[in-house]
This record gives C-alpha cells, sequence and structure tokens, in this order.
C-alpha cells in the first residue's frame, strides 16, 4: 500500500509543470497565423492572375478576352506559395524538436498548409 505522501508525490511528477506559453510558443503561432494569412492572399491574388471569363454575352458584343494567365502575377504567386512553403516546413521543423511529450499537439493544421501549397505549386508549375 502506498502511503498518501508517496501518492501526491507520484501526482506531483505526472502533473504538468509548465507555466504557459514562452517565447517560441507565440513565436510558433504567430508563424503558423502568418502560414494561412499568406496562403488566403496568394489564393486571392489568383483570381487577379486567371484568365477573364468568356461568356456568350461578351461573344455576342465582341469584346476582346484575355484567355492566358498573367505571367507577370504568375512567377509572383510561385514565389508567395515558396515562401509560405518554407514559413510552414520550418514551423514543423522547429515543433518537432519542441514537442516532446505524446500530449503535445501534431500541427496537422500546417501539414494542411504545406499539402495545399505544394499542390498549388504543381498547379502554377504547369501553366
Amino acid at each position: 500500500m502506498e502511503s498518501p505522501a508517496a501518492s501526491e508525490n507520484t501526482q506531483r511528477r505526472r502533473s504538468d509543470r509548465r507555466k504557459g506559453s514562452d517565447w517560441l510558443m507565440r513565436l510558433l503561432a504567430a508563424l503558423n497565423l502568418s502560414c494561412w494569412g499568406l496562403l488566403l492572399l496568394v489564393l486571392n491574388l489568383a483570381h487577379f492572375a486567371k484568365p477573364e471569363f468568356n461568356s456568350g454575352l461578351v461573344q455576342y458584343w465582341g469584346l476582346a478576352v484575355d484567355t492566358s494567365w498573367d505571367a507577370e502575377q504568375v512567377k509572383r504567386l510561385q514565389l508567395m506559395l515558396y515562401c509560405c512553403l518554407g514559413f510552414t516546413l520550418l514551423t514543423l521543423l522547429i515543433h518537432q524538436f519542441r514537442n516532446r511529450r505524446r500530449s503535445d499537439g501534431k500541427r496537422l493544421n500546417l501539414l494542411f498548409v504545406a499539402l495545399a501549397c505544394s499542390v498549388a505549386l504543381y498547379i502554377f508549375s504547369t501553366l
């Protein structure tokens, strides 16, 4: 039978001794937020690089329509996607070395950002 003092000692060792988020965790949270923000910005700017929609009304009026992607905008989008992917991988790498407990989060949202950036880079590289 375990004494009450010994069980209290065991309980204290098992409890979480973290006092809150330190500067590194706040930096990682800011990087995570910036990765998502940059990805949303890229998706928003892709709207301006895409070809114009050629509807029946435009054809009827005989208006000129740009049917190709804007090459300069696509290069900017690719650069921003590389930055977003780099920030995401850096954040995942720092989290990998920082997290030491099973209960620490896996940061699946960063994996989704990395996957979305990779897919978008593949799509923009084939244009």
